[in-house]
């Protein structure tokens, strides 16, 4: 990111932090985000020392995708000069975690590549509404990528170049650019509840129709029906009744036989998450054999004017955890359950195949 991008993207960052950084329910998960972040860079100094690693963890991957990849990146940065967003469809065949690297746009080569993908926020915004930035995140949200296109290719007659796809809580577009270069332009949208972090996506040049939606929706704000939706990290965060009205909205917005691919929390988020200490304890000496029960526990955050996912009234936005069983259950009205998956890089994160009744 050029030092002009960088100012810009730290403008639009401050708005978002002030609100966020100001409200109680900060506070209160601010020392779990500081001990992700801790542990985090502990790893990173134990897989390195000196110079040379310091050099290679300091934002910029010039000379690894110049080693490489560099002509067949020399290649593709030629042809994207002057390219609309036909051009995505370039990066395709390219190996995942290339394309994850150039999206992070940490490089200074390849300078039409770097014109034509989405610029990136501000670090600090990053981890602000995911907890991790760069290359990083990048790889967490690579781990998702992959696994969402190969269950919608094991599981859809669509190809994926045809399909109308759908990011539910795009947030500022993390995951919703990644899907540029497999969707044909004009088939790719995002929805969010907050406007602020829209604009961010907006302005980032994400390519995809982004529009508001409710936090607790009736429908999306789109008419065409989408054949695949996904929704990674907000049903990990929904109070029961929002996500039985975020899940009917999903419902009514694919089209029959539509893939939805969601996130969800593990049992074991209620021993690493602090705020759901309380829940854990009110499930009795045994827990481990009431979580083999249809079960969604909920601890919402601080209901604070300044908390950017509070509307007023009750508070809906918190930490979740839904078991199995519950899903089984409760959602076979609306899906049948086709996949569950670990992620190993990012275990906190279960993700849940569904396609539509």
């Amino acid at each position: 990111m050029s030092g002009r991008q960088g100012a810009a993207a730290a403008t639009d960052a401050d708005p978002l932090r002030r609100e966020y950084e100001s409200s109680l329910s900060w506070r209160v998960t601010r020392p779990l985000r500081a001990a992700g972040r801790l542990a985090r860079g502990l790893r990173g100094a134990r897989a390195g020392s000196g110079t040379a690693a310091a050099a290679l963890t300091a934002g910029r991957y010039d000379s690894w995708l110049e080693h490489l990849a560099g002509d067949r990146l020399a290649t593709i940065d030629a042809a994207c000069a002057d390219a609309g967003p036909e051009a995505f469809a370039l990066f395709r065949d390219l190996d995942v975690d290339l394309w994850a690297l150039l999206l992070t746009q940490e490089y200074e080569l390849y300078p039409n590549i770097r014109a034509l993908l989405p610029s990136v926020p501000d670090p600090a915004l990053q981890q602000l509404w995911n907890g991790a930035s760069g290359a990083r995140l990048a790889e967490q949200s690579v781990s998702f990528y992959d696994k969402l296109r190969e269950r919608f290719a094991g599981h859809s007659d669509v190809p994926l170049t045809e399909a109308r796809v759908l990011d539910f809580g795009c947030g500022w577009g993390r995951l919703t650019r990644f899907l540029a270069r497999d969707v044909h332009p004009g088939r790719l949208y995002g929805c969010d509840p907050v406007e602020q972090i829209l604009d961010v996506c907006r302005q980032s040049g994400v390519p995809a129709t982004l529009a508001r939606t409710d936090f607790l929706p009736e429908r999306l704000p789109f008419d065409e029906p989408f054949d695949l939706a996904f929704s990674f990290s907000v049903f990990t965060h929904i109070s029961e009744p929002a996500h039985e009205q975020c899940l009917q909205a999903l419902h009514g917005a694919l089209r029959p036989g539509g893939i939805l691919v969601l996130t969800v929390r593990p049992p074991q988020y209620l021993q690493f998450s602090e705020l759901m200490h309380p829940v854990l304890e009110s499930l009795g000496p045994d827990p481990a054999a009431r979580l083999e029960e249809a079960r969604y526990l909920f601890a919402p955050h601080p209901a604070e004017p300044s908390h950017l996912q509070y509307e007023g009234g009750e508070m809906t936005y918190g930490e979740t955890v839904i078991t199995l069983p519950y899903i089984r259950e409760r959602w076979s009205t609306l899906f049948d359950l086709l996949d569950v998956d670990v992620q190993i890089g990012d275990l906190y994160q279960v993700v849940i195949t569904l396609r539509k009744r």
